[in-house]
Protein backbone atom coordinates (compact mmCIF):
# COMPACT_ATOMS: atom_id res chain seq x y z
CA UNK A 1 0.00 0.00 0.00
CA UNK A 2 1.39 3.16 -0.99
CA UNK A 3 2.08 5.92 1.35
CA UNK A 4 -0.72 8.03 -0.61
CA UNK A 5 -3.28 5.79 -0.04
CA UNK A 6 -2.71 5.37 3.20
CA UNK A 7 -2.68 9.03 4.12
CA UNK A 8 -6.24 8.71 1.82
CA UNK A 9 -7.89 6.32 3.67
CA UNK A 10 -6.72 7.51 7.59
CA UNK A 11 -7.57 10.91 6.86
CA UNK A 12 -11.19 10.36 5.26
CA UNK A 13 -12.04 7.94 8.04
CA UNK A 14 -10.86 10.70 10.91
CA UNK A 15 -13.21 12.71 8.88
CA UNK A 16 -15.92 10.49 9.28
CA UNK A 17 -15.62 10.05 13.01
CA UNK A 18 -15.53 14.01 13.39
CA UNK A 19 -18.19 14.48 11.47
CA UNK A 20 -20.36 11.91 12.54
CA UNK A 21 -20.29 12.98 16.11
CA UNK A 22 -21.47 16.26 14.96
CA UNK A 23 -25.10 16.73 14.03
CA UNK A 24 -28.15 14.94 15.32
CA UNK A 25 -30.04 11.73 14.24
CA UNK A 26 -32.05 11.64 11.60
CA UNK A 27 -35.57 9.98 12.32
CA UNK A 28 -34.64 6.50 11.13
CA UNK A 29 -31.79 6.44 13.35
CA UNK A 30 -33.24 7.23 16.65
CA UNK A 31 -35.78 4.58 15.15
CA UNK A 32 -33.35 1.94 15.19
CA UNK A 33 -31.64 3.17 18.42
CA UNK A 34 -35.15 2.02 20.29
CA UNK A 35 -34.76 -1.29 18.22
CA UNK A 36 -31.14 -1.50 20.00
CA UNK A 37 -33.35 -0.65 23.51
CA UNK A 38 -35.96 -3.77 22.60
CA UNK A 39 -33.80 -6.59 21.30
CA UNK A 40 -35.31 -8.90 19.36
CA UNK A 41 -34.97 -11.63 16.24
CA UNK A 42 -36.88 -9.88 14.00
CA UNK A 43 -38.63 -6.36 13.85
CA UNK A 44 -41.48 -4.50 11.98
CA UNK A 45 -39.53 -3.09 8.98
CA UNK A 46 -36.03 -4.92 9.19
CA UNK A 47 -34.32 -7.54 10.24
CA UNK A 48 -32.13 -6.95 14.02
CA UNK A 49 -28.68 -6.58 12.44
CA UNK A 50 -29.18 -2.72 12.33
CA UNK A 51 -30.13 -3.16 16.31
CA UNK A 52 -27.12 -5.15 17.29
CA UNK A 53 -24.33 -2.90 15.64
CA UNK A 54 -26.31 0.23 17.79
CA UNK A 55 -26.33 -2.09 20.99
CA UNK A 56 -22.67 -3.35 20.69
CA UNK A 57 -21.37 -0.04 21.29
CA UNK A 58 -24.39 1.05 24.37
CA UNK A 59 -21.55 1.34 26.93
CA UNK A 60 -20.11 4.38 25.53
CA UNK A 61 -22.04 7.44 26.24
CA UNK A 62 -25.49 8.75 25.45
CA UNK A 63 -23.97 10.44 22.60
CA UNK A 64 -24.93 10.33 18.58
CA UNK A 65 -21.45 9.35 18.24
CA UNK A 66 -21.68 6.33 20.03
CA UNK A 67 -25.21 5.46 18.07
CA UNK A 68 -23.05 5.86 14.84
CA UNK A 69 -19.57 4.55 15.56
CA UNK A 70 -20.13 0.86 14.57
CA UNK A 71 -21.12 2.42 11.00
CA UNK A 72 -18.09 3.77 10.60
CA UNK A 73 -16.26 0.61 11.62
CA UNK A 74 -18.61 -0.97 8.94
CA UNK A 75 -17.57 1.41 6.46
CA UNK A 76 -13.94 0.64 6.93
CA UNK A 77 -14.86 -3.36 6.87
CA UNK A 78 -16.01 -3.17 4.00
CA UNK A 79 -13.21 -1.30 2.16
CA UNK A 80 -10.70 -3.66 3.93
CA UNK A 81 -12.69 -6.60 1.86
CA UNK A 82 -13.02 -4.76 -1.11
CA UNK A 83 -9.58 -4.14 -1.45
CA UNK A 84 -8.86 -7.96 -0.85
CA UNK A 85 -10.63 -8.37 -4.05
CA UNK A 86 -8.91 -5.91 -5.83
CA UNK A 87 -5.43 -6.14 -7.41
CA UNK A 88 -2.81 -4.37 -5.48
CA UNK A 89 -2.19 -2.48 -8.11
CA UNK A 90 -5.69 -0.85 -8.80
CA UNK A 91 -6.12 -0.46 -5.39
CA UNK A 92 -6.23 3.51 -5.27
CA UNK A 93 -8.49 3.19 -8.22
CA UNK A 94 -10.62 1.30 -5.72
CA UNK A 95 -10.77 3.77 -3.28
CA UNK A 96 -11.31 6.50 -5.06
CA UNK A 97 -14.14 4.93 -6.92
CA UNK A 98 -15.87 3.44 -3.26
CA UNK A 99 -15.81 6.85 -1.91
CA UNK A 100 -17.31 8.44 -5.19
CA UNK A 101 -20.27 7.01 -4.64
CA UNK A 102 -22.42 8.43 -2.47
CA UNK A 103 -24.17 5.69 -0.73
CA UNK A 104 -20.85 4.30 0.44
CA UNK A 105 -19.61 7.48 1.35
CA UNK A 106 -22.12 8.72 3.83
CA UNK A 107 -23.73 5.36 4.66
CA UNK A 108 -21.19 5.43 7.40
CA UNK A 109 -22.00 8.69 8.79
CA UNK A 110 -25.41 7.34 9.56
CA UNK A 111 -26.95 4.60 11.72
CA UNK A 112 -29.15 3.06 9.39
CA UNK A 113 -29.60 -0.80 7.53
CA UNK A 114 -27.29 0.28 4.74
CA UNK A 115 -24.03 0.17 5.53
CA UNK A 116 -24.44 -3.35 7.50
CA UNK A 117 -25.90 -4.89 3.65
CA UNK A 118 -22.51 -3.23 1.72
CA UNK A 119 -20.44 -4.35 4.58
CA UNK A 120 -22.01 -8.39 4.40
CA UNK A 121 -22.05 -7.84 1.14
CA UNK A 122 -18.27 -7.18 0.50
CA UNK A 123 -17.85 -10.34 2.77
CA UNK A 124 -20.23 -12.56 0.79
CA UNK A 125 -18.30 -11.69 -2.69
CA UNK A 126 -14.96 -12.08 -0.53
CA UNK A 127 -15.69 -15.78 0.92
CA UNK A 128 -17.65 -16.47 -2.49
CA UNK A 129 -14.81 -16.13 -4.71
CA UNK A 130 -13.02 -18.53 -2.23
CA UNK A 131 -16.08 -20.93 -2.62
CA UNK A 132 -16.07 -20.88 -6.24
CA UNK A 133 -12.19 -21.42 -6.43
CA UNK A 134 -12.55 -24.83 -4.57
CA UNK A 135 -11.23 -23.64 -1.25
CA UNK A 136 -13.22 -25.84 1.56
CA UNK A 137 -12.69 -23.68 4.27
CA UNK A 138 -15.28 -21.17 3.03
CA UNK A 139 -18.17 -23.51 2.86
CA UNK A 140 -18.90 -22.62 6.39
CA UNK A 141 -17.58 -18.98 6.32
CA UNK A 142 -20.45 -18.07 3.52
CA UNK A 143 -23.38 -20.36 4.94
CA UNK A 144 -22.96 -17.99 8.39
CA UNK A 145 -22.31 -14.81 5.82
CA UNK A 146 -24.92 -15.37 3.66
CA UNK A 147 -27.04 -15.96 6.87
CA UNK A 148 -25.49 -12.11 7.97
CA UNK A 149 -26.39 -10.71 4.94
CA UNK A 150 -30.50 -11.54 5.10
CA UNK A 151 -29.98 -10.52 8.73
CA UNK A 152 -28.59 -7.15 8.10
CA UNK A 153 -31.36 -6.58 5.29
CA UNK A 154 -33.50 -8.88 2.99
CA UNK A 155 -32.17 -7.33 -0.14
CA UNK A 156 -29.19 -8.97 0.31
CA UNK A 157 -31.35 -11.85 -1.35
CA UNK A 158 -31.10 -10.41 -4.41
CA UNK A 159 -27.32 -11.39 -4.47
CA UNK A 160 -27.61 -15.15 -3.88
CA UNK A 161 -30.16 -14.83 -6.53
CA UNK A 162 -28.36 -13.69 -9.55
CA UNK A 163 -25.20 -15.85 -8.42
CA UNK A 164 -27.91 -18.58 -9.09
CA UNK A 165 -28.84 -16.93 -11.84
CA UNK A 166 -25.31 -16.84 -13.32
CA UNK A 167 -23.99 -19.90 -12.39
CA UNK A 168 -26.80 -22.57 -12.21
CA UNK A 169 -24.11 -25.30 -12.01
CA UNK A 170 -23.51 -24.34 -8.60
CA UNK A 171 -26.62 -26.26 -7.70
CA UNK A 172 -24.78 -29.70 -8.72
CA UNK A 173 -22.05 -29.37 -5.98
CA UNK A 174 -22.43 -30.92 -2.58
CA UNK A 175 -20.64 -28.28 -0.72
CA UNK A 176 -23.20 -25.70 -2.10
CA UNK A 177 -26.17 -27.51 -0.47
CA UNK A 178 -23.70 -27.24 2.97
CA UNK A 179 -23.76 -23.66 2.53
CA UNK A 180 -27.39 -23.62 2.04
CA UNK A 181 -28.45 -25.40 5.01
CA UNK A 182 -26.15 -23.82 7.39
CA UNK A 183 -27.67 -20.07 5.97
CA UNK A 184 -31.30 -21.97 6.73
CA UNK A 185 -30.39 -22.86 9.42
CA UNK A 186 -28.43 -19.97 11.09
CA UNK A 187 -31.30 -17.58 9.63
CA UNK A 188 -34.65 -19.54 11.08
CA UNK A 189 -34.46 -17.18 14.52
CA UNK A 190 -35.74 -14.34 12.08
CA UNK A 191 -38.34 -16.67 10.02
CA UNK A 192 -40.00 -18.18 13.41
CA UNK A 193 -40.23 -14.44 14.51
CA UNK A 194 -41.99 -13.34 11.38
CA UNK A 195 -44.11 -16.22 11.97
CA UNK A 196 -44.98 -15.93 14.99
CA UNK A 197 -46.09 -12.20 14.35
CA UNK A 198 -48.16 -13.67 11.05
CA UNK A 199 -45.42 -12.22 8.82
CA UNK A 200 -45.71 -8.43 9.59
CA UNK A 201 -42.82 -7.58 7.12
CA UNK A 202 -43.66 -9.69 4.20
CA UNK A 203 -47.62 -8.63 4.29
CA UNK A 204 -46.55 -4.63 4.23
CA UNK A 205 -44.26 -4.79 1.85
CA UNK A 206 -46.06 -7.12 -0.48
CA UNK A 207 -49.88 -6.74 -0.05
CA UNK A 208 -49.92 -3.54 2.28
CA UNK A 209 -47.62 -0.98 1.01
CA UNK A 210 -49.73 1.33 -1.75
CA UNK A 211 -49.18 0.77 -5.33
CA UNK A 212 -49.99 3.10 -8.02
CA UNK A 213 -50.00 3.88 -11.37
CA UNK A 214 -47.40 3.59 -13.92
CA UNK A 215 -45.62 6.95 -14.36
CA UNK A 216 -42.85 7.54 -16.99
CA UNK A 217 -41.50 10.63 -14.48
CA UNK A 218 -40.99 8.06 -11.58
CA UNK A 219 -38.92 5.59 -13.81
CA UNK A 220 -36.36 8.83 -14.75
CA UNK A 221 -36.17 10.18 -11.55
CA UNK A 222 -34.96 6.41 -10.47
CA UNK A 223 -32.88 6.26 -13.90
CA UNK A 224 -31.01 9.44 -12.85
CA UNK A 225 -31.04 9.22 -9.52
CA UNK A 226 -29.02 5.53 -9.92
CA UNK A 227 -27.03 7.52 -12.46
CA UNK A 228 -25.85 9.80 -9.86
CA UNK A 229 -25.40 7.32 -7.11
CA UNK A 230 -22.81 5.33 -9.27
CA UNK A 231 -19.94 7.55 -8.94
CA UNK A 232 -21.64 10.75 -9.19
CA UNK A 233 -19.98 12.56 -12.61
CA UNK A 234 -18.39 8.95 -12.53
CA UNK A 235 -21.65 7.30 -13.54
CA UNK A 236 -21.39 7.45 -17.47
CA UNK A 237 -18.20 6.46 -17.64
CA UNK A 238 -19.16 3.61 -14.94
CA UNK A 239 -21.93 2.40 -16.73
CA UNK A 240 -19.76 2.31 -20.77
CA UNK A 241 -17.37 0.43 -19.45
CA UNK A 242 -19.76 -2.31 -17.80
CA UNK A 243 -21.53 -2.59 -20.89
CA UNK A 244 -18.27 -3.06 -22.79
CA UNK A 245 -16.91 -5.45 -19.79
CA UNK A 246 -16.84 -9.08 -20.93
CA UNK A 247 -16.57 -11.99 -17.72
CA UNK A 248 -13.35 -13.66 -17.31
CA UNK A 249 -14.33 -16.21 -15.33
CA UNK A 250 -17.58 -17.32 -12.91
CA UNK A 251 -16.72 -14.62 -10.40
CA UNK A 252 -16.76 -12.33 -13.00
CA UNK A 253 -19.45 -13.77 -14.14
CA UNK A 254 -21.22 -12.91 -10.83
CA UNK A 255 -20.17 -9.52 -10.53
CA UNK A 256 -21.72 -8.96 -14.02
CA UNK A 257 -25.06 -10.48 -13.55
CA UNK A 258 -25.35 -8.91 -10.31
CA UNK A 259 -24.07 -5.47 -11.56
CA UNK A 260 -27.13 -5.63 -13.86
CA UNK A 261 -29.04 -7.52 -12.52
CA UNK A 262 -29.71 -5.49 -9.52
CA UNK A 263 -30.80 -2.48 -10.75
CA UNK A 264 -32.93 -3.99 -13.85
CA UNK A 265 -34.67 -5.85 -10.42
CA UNK A 266 -35.72 -2.01 -9.04
CA UNK A 267 -36.37 -0.49 -12.33
CA UNK A 268 -39.16 -3.44 -13.29
CA UNK A 269 -40.39 -2.60 -9.76
CA UNK A 270 -40.71 1.72 -10.16
CA UNK A 271 -43.36 0.32 -12.77
CA UNK A 272 -46.01 0.31 -10.13
CA UNK A 273 -43.97 1.49 -6.56
CA UNK A 274 -41.64 4.17 -5.52
CA UNK A 275 -38.10 2.73 -5.03
CA UNK A 276 -35.80 4.08 -2.61
CA UNK A 277 -32.06 5.38 -3.60
CA UNK A 278 -30.31 3.29 -1.33
CA UNK A 279 -31.99 -0.10 -1.91
CA UNK A 280 -29.14 -0.72 -4.70
CA UNK A 281 -26.28 0.11 -2.14
CA UNK A 282 -24.89 -3.41 -2.91
CA UNK A 283 -23.95 -2.57 -6.23
CA UNK A 284 -20.93 -0.14 -5.17
CA UNK A 285 -19.13 -3.78 -4.26
CA UNK A 286 -19.14 -5.78 -7.88
CA UNK A 287 -18.67 -2.27 -9.18
CA UNK A 288 -15.51 -1.01 -7.89
CA UNK A 289 -14.16 -5.06 -8.52
CA UNK A 290 -14.82 -5.22 -11.64
CA UNK A 291 -14.09 -1.41 -13.05
CA UNK A 292 -11.14 -0.29 -10.90
CA UNK A 293 -8.78 -1.93 -13.20
CA UNK A 294 -9.80 -0.52 -16.21
CA UNK A 295 -7.43 1.13 -18.57
CA UNK A 296 -9.97 4.50 -18.85
CA UNK A 297 -8.79 5.46 -15.35
CA UNK A 298 -5.34 5.96 -17.18
CA UNK A 299 -6.50 8.38 -19.30
CA UNK A 300 -6.17 12.33 -17.59
CA UNK A 301 -9.66 12.89 -18.24
CA UNK A 302 -11.14 10.09 -16.90
CA UNK A 303 -8.69 10.06 -13.97
CA UNK A 304 -9.41 14.08 -13.19
CA UNK A 305 -13.46 12.67 -13.10
CA UNK A 306 -12.77 10.33 -11.11
CA UNK A 307 -10.76 12.74 -8.75
CA UNK A 308 -13.15 15.23 -8.90
CA UNK A 309 -15.99 12.48 -8.07
CA UNK A 310 -14.22 11.77 -5.03
CA UNK A 311 -13.76 15.54 -4.04
CA UNK A 312 -17.15 16.61 -4.57
CA UNK A 313 -18.66 13.60 -2.56
CA UNK A 314 -16.18 13.90 0.11
CA UNK A 315 -16.35 17.60 1.33
CA UNK A 316 -19.72 17.63 0.85
CA UNK A 317 -20.01 15.70 4.34
CA UNK A 318 -19.83 19.27 5.70
CA UNK A 319 -23.41 19.85 4.72
CA UNK A 320 -24.44 17.90 7.71
CA UNK A 321 -22.98 20.26 10.01
CA UNK A 322 -25.11 23.23 8.92
CA UNK A 323 -28.69 23.66 9.58
CA UNK A 324 -29.54 26.40 7.84
CA UNK A 325 -28.64 25.26 4.23
CA UNK A 326 -31.50 25.00 1.65
CA UNK A 327 -31.09 21.27 1.17
CA UNK A 328 -33.77 18.66 1.37
CA UNK A 329 -34.01 17.11 4.73
CA UNK A 330 -31.29 18.47 6.41
CA UNK A 331 -33.11 20.01 9.41
CA UNK A 332 -34.05 16.34 10.21
CA UNK A 333 -30.77 16.47 11.70
CA UNK A 334 -30.66 19.04 13.87
CA UNK A 335 -32.83 21.53 16.82
CA UNK A 336 -34.33 18.26 17.99
CA UNK A 337 -32.57 18.13 21.16
CA UNK A 338 -33.61 21.49 22.09
CA UNK A 339 -36.95 20.75 20.95
CA UNK A 340 -36.98 17.94 23.10
CA UNK A 341 -36.37 19.70 25.92
CA UNK A 342 -39.16 22.18 25.18
CA UNK A 343 -41.57 19.54 25.04
CA UNK A 344 -40.64 17.74 28.43
CA UNK A 345 -40.74 21.45 29.97
CA UNK A 346 -44.60 21.95 28.60
CA UNK A 347 -45.19 17.93 29.36
CA UNK A 348 -43.92 18.29 32.68
CA UNK A 349 -43.43 15.02 34.67
CA UNK A 350 -46.79 13.51 32.89
CA UNK A 351 -46.16 10.46 30.33
CA UNK A 352 -45.38 12.13 26.39
CA UNK A 353 -47.27 9.70 23.67
CA UNK A 354 -46.60 10.84 20.07
CA UNK A 355 -48.79 10.02 16.92
CA UNK A 356 -45.64 9.11 14.87
CA UNK A 357 -42.90 6.77 15.39
CA UNK A 358 -40.58 9.65 14.10
CA UNK A 359 -41.67 11.68 16.57
CA UNK A 360 -41.85 9.32 19.34
CA UNK A 361 -38.23 7.94 18.76
CA UNK A 362 -37.01 11.50 18.84
CA UNK A 363 -37.83 12.12 21.62
CA UNK A 364 -37.20 8.73 23.56
CA UNK A 365 -33.64 9.54 22.31
CA UNK A 366 -33.09 12.81 23.16
CA UNK A 367 -34.95 12.60 26.30
CA UNK A 368 -33.34 9.26 27.11
CA UNK A 369 -36.60 8.11 28.53
CA UNK A 370 -39.89 6.11 26.74
CA UNK A 371 -41.92 7.68 24.49
CA UNK A 372 -44.43 5.48 22.70
CA UNK A 373 -46.43 6.29 19.38
CA UNK A 374 -50.26 5.85 19.07
CA UNK A 375 -49.47 4.97 15.65
CA UNK A 376 -53.21 6.95 15.19
CA UNK A 377 -54.31 7.01 11.23
CA UNK A 378 -50.42 6.12 10.65
CA UNK A 379 -48.92 3.15 8.43
CA UNK A 380 -47.80 0.45 10.94
CA UNK A 381 -44.64 0.16 12.25
CA UNK A 382 -42.45 -1.40 15.34
CA UNK A 383 -44.40 0.16 17.98
CA UNK A 384 -47.63 -1.75 17.35
CA UNK A 385 -45.59 -4.73 18.48
CA UNK A 386 -44.10 -2.59 21.37
CA UNK A 387 -47.04 -2.97 23.72
CA UNK A 388 -45.86 -0.03 26.16
CA UNK A 389 -48.16 0.75 29.23
CA UNK A 390 -50.12 4.07 28.00
CA UNK A 391 -52.30 4.09 30.95
CA UNK A 392 -53.06 7.35 33.10
CA UNK A 393 -52.52 10.50 32.54
CA UNK A 394 -50.34 11.47 29.24
CA UNK A 395 -49.67 14.55 27.11
CA UNK A 396 -50.47 13.71 23.37
CA UNK A 397 -48.05 14.77 21.05
CA UNK A 398 -50.09 14.58 17.24
CA UNK A 399 -50.73 16.35 14.18
CA UNK A 400 -54.31 14.88 13.61
CA UNK A 401 -56.93 17.69 13.18
CA UNK A 402 -59.48 15.51 15.96
CA UNK A 403 -57.35 16.67 18.99
CA UNK A 404 -57.33 20.74 20.04
CA UNK A 405 -54.06 21.91 22.23
CA UNK A 406 -50.96 24.38 22.02
CA UNK A 407 -49.05 24.22 18.84
CA UNK A 408 -45.62 23.44 18.10
CA UNK A 409 -43.41 23.35 15.80
CA UNK A 410 -40.58 21.18 14.82
CA UNK A 411 -37.19 21.92 13.05
CA UNK A 412 -38.68 21.00 10.06
CA UNK A 413 -41.07 23.18 9.98
CA UNK A 414 -44.42 21.04 10.48
CA UNK A 415 -47.04 21.87 13.04
CA UNK A 416 -47.96 19.57 15.35
CA UNK A 417 -50.15 19.74 18.81
CA UNK A 418 -49.17 19.30 22.68
CA UNK A 419 -52.60 17.92 24.00
CA UNK A 420 -51.93 17.99 28.01
CA UNK A 421 -53.32 15.80 30.27
CA UNK A 422 -55.72 12.99 28.24
CA UNK A 423 -56.17 9.78 29.51
CA UNK A 424 -54.20 6.68 27.81
CA UNK A 425 -57.23 5.02 27.71
CA UNK A 426 -59.33 7.21 25.43
CA UNK A 427 -56.90 7.40 23.21
CA UNK A 428 -56.20 3.95 22.61
CA UNK A 429 -60.12 3.80 22.10
CA UNK A 430 -60.15 6.70 19.07
CA UNK A 431 -56.89 4.05 17.65
CA UNK A 432 -59.17 1.45 17.99
CA UNK A 433 -62.30 2.41 15.73
CA UNK A 434 -60.28 4.21 13.57
CA UNK A 435 -58.70 0.83 13.06
CA UNK A 436 -61.86 -1.06 13.08
CA UNK A 437 -63.27 1.69 10.25
CA UNK A 438 -60.48 0.98 8.19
Amino acid sequence: MTKSLKFGIISVFLFQLVVCASFGLAHDEAYYWLFSKNLSWGYFDHPPFVASVIALFSFLPHHEFSVRIGFVLLQAGSLFFLLKLVDKKFWMNAFLLFFSFPLASYSGLLALPDMPLLFMSACYFYFLREFLAGKRASVWILGVVIALLLYAKYHGILLIFFTLASCPRLVLRKDFWVVTLVSVILFLPHVWWQYLNNFPTLRYHFLERPSSSFDVMRILDYLGTQLLLSGLICGPIIWWQLKNLRPQDSFQRVLVFVSWGIPLFFLVSTFSKRVEANWTISLVIPLTILLSGREVWERKWAKGILLTSFFIVFLARIAFLFPNLPLKRIAEFHGWKEWASVIQEKCGSTKILANSYQIASKLSYYLNREVSALNYKSRKNQFDFWKWDISGEVCYITDKAEFQGEEILTPEGKSLKIVKHLTGENLMLVKIESNTRN
